[in-house]
C-alpha cells in the first residue's frame, strides 16, 4: 500500500512537472519575443508570474496554495501590470509618433526604401503556385519582359522556354507552368504580403511599389550599433537619437520616433504650468464637487421616497416604479435627459419659457451645465440608494423607536437623533464607495455635454463640466492632433493617488473599518 501511494506521489509530481513545463516554455517564448521587441514592462511582468508559478508548482511545501496559483497569476497580469504600466507610461514620453520600442522603430526605418534615379521602373502580373510562392512577370517600356522569382537572378524567359506559355495582348505570359495567373481583383488583396517580397537577387532586388508599379528598390536606411545612430544609405546623412528621435545635425528628423524614459517632465508639464495647473485646480474643484453633490443628493433623495412610502398600501408596485431608472442602460437615460433639455427639440425649454419667461442654457452656460449634469446623475443614482435605504431602516430595531417614544421625542427627534445616525453609520462604506465611483464617473460628463461648454485660454481645450478622467480622456484620445499618452498616463496617476489619499481619509476618519464589538 505504501508502495502504491509512493508511485501515485510520484506520478502526481511528474505530471506536474510536464504541464507545467510546457506552460514555463510557452511563458518563456513569449518573454523571449517580448525582450526582442523591446516590451520590458510586460516581459517582466511574465517572467515575475513564471517565477511563482514554478515556486509554487514544482515544489511541494507549496501544495497547498496551488488551487489559488493560476488566480493570482491572472490578477497580476490584468490588475496589477495595467497600474503599473500607467505608472511607467508617466516617466515616459509616449505619444504619436512614439508609440513603439527603439528596436520597432528602427525596424520600420529599414523597411522603408527608395528609386534610385534613372532605374528603369516595371508593369508586373503575380502568379502563384500551389505552395503559395509566388513570381512576377515584369514588363519594361520597351523589350523582353522578365521573370522573376525570389531570390534568383532577373533573366529574359522567350514563350515556350521554362514553362512561359505564350503571351497575350499586354505581352503577359497567358500560363506559367506550375504557377496560376492571378487576376487583378485576387492581387488587390493580397498587395501588402506582395510589398514585402523580395524578387531577383541582391544587387538587382526588385520590390512591388504599387498595384501598376514594381521596382528595383534599394534599402534607404540602415542602424550602425557602433554609431548608435541612423545612416541615410542614399545621401550619407546620419540620424543620432534625440529624445526618442533620430535626428540630423541639421536638425531633421525620422519617423517614426521611439519610448524613451522622460523622468518627470510630464509630471511638470502640468503642475509647472499655468496653462494646466490651474484649469486643471477648477477641474479638480469641480469634479470633488461633483461627487459629493451627486451623492448627497442621491442619498437624500433615496431616504426620503424611503420615509415618504414605506409601508403604504402598495407599496410593491410603488418600489417597482420607484427604481425604474435603475435598470435602463445609463446610456440610454442620459440621451433621453439630452434630448429633453434641448432647447431645439426637447420639450423642457417650452414648458419653463411658459411658465417663467425663459429656460437655462442647459448647455451653454457653465453654471446651469453642471446643475444639469448632476440633476441627471441623481435620477440615475437615487434608486440605488432608495433600495439601500430601505434595508438598512428595516434592520434598526424597533425597541429603539419605543424608547423613544416613551423619552417624548418626536418624528424629527427620531428621525435626527436615531435614524439618520444609525443609517450613516450603516451605509458609510456604500457611500466612500459611491463618492469613488462618482469621482471617476467618465459617462455621465462625456454622453451628456462632451465636457462642455469649453474653458478660455487653456493649453489644450478643457471643458467646465470636464471632471479629471475625462479630461485625460479629451487629452490621451481626441482633442490635438498629438496624442500624449504619457501626459495622460501622469495626471491619471496623479488622480489614482488623489483618489487613494481620499480614500484612506474618509476610511480613516468615519472608522471605516473600525472592529464592531
Amino acid at each position: 500500500m505504501k508502495t502504491a501511494n509512493i508511485k501515485l506521489s510520484l506520478f502526481n509530481y511528474a505530471l506536474n512537472l510536464g504541464v507545467m513545463g510546457v506552460i514555463l516554455i510557452a511563458i518563456l517564448r513569449v518573454i523571449l519575443l517580448l525582450y526582442a521587441d523591446g516590451l520590458y514592462p510586460l516581459a517582466s511582468v511574465l517572467s515575475a508570474i513564471a517565477v511563482f508559478l514554478a515556486i509554487i508548482y514544482l515544489r511541494r511545501r507549496f501544495t497547498p496554495v496551488r488551487w489559488f496559483g493560476i488566480g493570482i497569476a491572472l490578477a497580476l497580469l490584468f490588475t496589477l501590470y495595467p497600474i503599473l504600466y500607467t505608472f511607467y507610461l508617466s516617466t515616459t514620453n509616449m505619444k504619436s509618433g512614439h508609440l513603439m520600442t527603439k528596436q520597432q522603430a528602427i525596424n520600420q526605418l529599414e523597411d522603408q526604401t527608395y528609386l534610385v534615379e534613372g532605374d528603369q521602373s516595371y508593369g508586373w502580373t503575380a502568379f502563384v503556385n500551389p505552395g503559395g510562392e509566388y513570381a512576377l512577370w515584369l514588363m519594361p517600356d520597351e523589350g523582353a519582359g522578365l521573370l522573376a522569382f525570389p531570390g534568383e537572378p532577373l533573366e529574359e524567359v522567350p514563350p515556350g522556354e521554362k514553362g512561359v506559355g505564350e503571351l497575350d495582348e499586354d505581352r503577359i505570359p497567358i500560363s506559367l507552368e506550375g504557377y496560376e495567373r492571378l487576376p487583378q481583383n485576387k492581387t488587390v488583396a493580397i498587395i501588402a504580403q506582395l510589398g514585402e517580397i523580395n524578387f531577383g537577387e541582391d544587387p538587382n532586388i526588385v520590390r512591388i511599389r504599387s498595384l501598376r508599379e514594381a521596382a528595383p528598390l534599394k534599402q534607404k536606411y540602415q542602424y550602425d550599433s557602433d554609431l548608435d545612430a541612423v545612416v541615410d544609405l542614399e545621401t550619407g546623412e546620419i540620424y543620432r537619437p534625440i529624445d526618442g528621435t533620430f535626428t540630423s545635425t541639421e536638425g531633421a528628423e525620422l519617423a517614426p520616433g521611439y519610448i524613451v524614459f522622460a523622468g518627470v517632465k510630464n509630471f511638470d508639464s502640468f503642475l509647472g504650468n499655468p496653462g494646466f495647473r490651474e484649469p486643471l485646480f477648477q477641474i479638480l474643484l469641480w469634479n470633488i464637487s461633483f461627487a459629493f453633490w451627486s451623492v448627497a443628493l442621491s442619498f437624500a433623495l433615496g431616504l426620503v421616497v424611503t420615509l415618504l412610502f414605506e409601508g403604504l398600501p402598495g407599496s410593491r408596485i410603488i418600489r417597482a416604479l420607484l427604481i425604474i431608472p435603475w435598470p435602463i442602460p445609463v446610456l440610454i437615460s442620459i440621451l433621453i435627459w439630452r434630448s429633453m433639455l434641448d432647447p431645439d427639440v426637447g420639450f423642457v425649454a417650452p414648458v419653463l419659457e411658459s411658465i417663467f419667461g425663459s429656460s437655462p442654457a442647459w448647455f451653454q452656460d457653465k453654471n446651469w451645465t453642471r446643475i444639469g449634469v448632476i440633476m441627471v446623475n441623481v435620477w440615475l443614482s437615487y434608486p440605488y440608494f432608495y433600495v439601500i435605504s430601505a434595508g438598512a431602516i428595516r434592520s434598526i430595531p424597533h425597541e429603539i423607536y419605543d424608547a423613544a417614544v416613551v423619552d417624548g421625542a418626536g418624528p424629527w427627534n427620531k428621525f435626527y437623533h436615531i435614524s439618520l445616525p444609525l443609517l450613516l453609520r450603516i451605509l458609510m462604506p456604500l457611500l466612500i464607495a459611491s463618492f469613488t465611483f462618482n469621482f471617476n464617473n467618465f459617462n455621465v460628463i462625456y454622453i451628456f455635454n462632451f465636457g462642455k461648454p469649453a474653458m478660455p485660454n487653456t493649453v489644450v481645450p478643457m471643458g467646465h463640466t470636464d471632471i479629471l478622467i475625462s479630461f485625460v480622456y479629451r487629452l490621451a484620445f481626441i482633442t490635438t492632433n498629438v496624442t500624449n499618452y504619457g501626459l495622460a498616463a501622469a495626471i491619471t496617476v496623479m488622480l489614482f493617488l488623489l483618489i487613494a489619499i481620499m480614500v484612506v481619509f474618509q476610511a480613516r476618519f468615519t472608522n471605516l473599518f473600525r472592529e464592531v464589538d
